[in-house]
Formats: C-alpha cells, sequence, structure tokens
C-alpha cells in the first residue's frame, strides 16, 4: 500500500510540474506573438459619425488589441473631420508626428515602451470644409484598448 501511495504521489508532482511548464510556455507563447506593428484608421461613416479598425479589421467605435513591447501604432485620419489622439491611461508612450491629424490621410506613429495596458480615444474636430456629410445617430465616442506585453 505504502508504494501504491508513494508511485501516486509521484505522479501527482509529475503530472503539477508538467501542467505548470505547460502554462508557462503558453504565455511566453501569447506574448511572443503580439505583433511589432500595427495600423488603426479612422474612417466616417453613416451611423455613429466615424469608427476605427486595427489592421484592415471591423470598423467599430470600441477596440482592443495587443502589441509587442517597444511597437508601434500608426494612426491614420481617413475621416471627414480631424481627431486628436488622446491618451486616457497607461504609461508614457512617444510620439511621432502631431498628435492632432488636421487633414485627411494624416497620420501619427505612437511607440510603446513599456509593457500594460493603455487606453485611449480622440477628440474630433468639424468636418473639413466642403465635406459636410449627415449622419444618424448620436456621435460614436472612439475607445481603444492596448495590451502591450
Amino acid at each position: 500500500m505504502k508504494r501504491l501511495l508513494i508511485i501516486l504521489a509521484g505522479l501527482s508532482v509529475g503530472v503539477g510540474l508538467t501542467a505548470g511548464v505547460a502554462m508557462t510556455g503558453t504565455t511566453a507563447q501569447r506574448h511572443a506573438n503580439a505583433p511589432a506593428k500595427s495600423t488603426i484608421t479612422i474612417r466616417h461613416q453613416l451611423r455613429g459619425c466615424h469608427a476605427w479598425a486595427v489592421n484592415s479589421g471591423a470598423y467599430r467605435a470600441a477596440q482592443k488589441t495587443t502589441l509587442a513591447r517597444g511597437g508601434t501604432i500608426t494612426f491614420v485620419d481617413n475621416d471627414v473631420m480631424s481627431h486628436k489622439l488622446v491618451q486616457t491611461s497607461g504609461p508614457a508612450v512617444r510620439y511621432h508626428g502631431a498628435r492632432a491629424m488636421r487633414h485627411m490621410s494624416a497620420s501619427i506613429r505612437v511607440t510603446f515602451g513599456k509593457a500594460g495596458l493603455y487606453k485611449f480615444t480622440t477628440k474630433a474636430g468639424e468636418d473639413y470644409p466642403g465635406m459636410a456629410m449627415k449622419t444618424i445617430g448620436e456621435d460614436n465616442v472612439l475607445r481603444l484598448t492596448i495590451r502591450v506585453s
């Protein structure tokens, strides 16, 4: 009986160690798969006025994405109004260009040097002259959450 208990205890420890190593590997893999570069595009739309997309994905008012530490995101304003990029929380970032994107296809590149959770929004300006567009419903408030690992 003692031998059986010792063998079972040994198996439990081995299984626990294997599971711990597997979980650590999974976490490391997840961080290794975070992209080093990303593009977020803001566009005009009929319902809600504007939305943004991550890497040519679906356009939504609220987005979530991941990025590798030291990575960059390029924000492109293809809306009919200006947008100023505003960080609402997270470690400091480095801006390459003006945060106020004052013309169509204006862009800014942002570098994320530290791991953490970052949140952004934009402050929308007025429509560009001659670009008045009709929209349906309230204007969207753009929200972006970025997890940097």
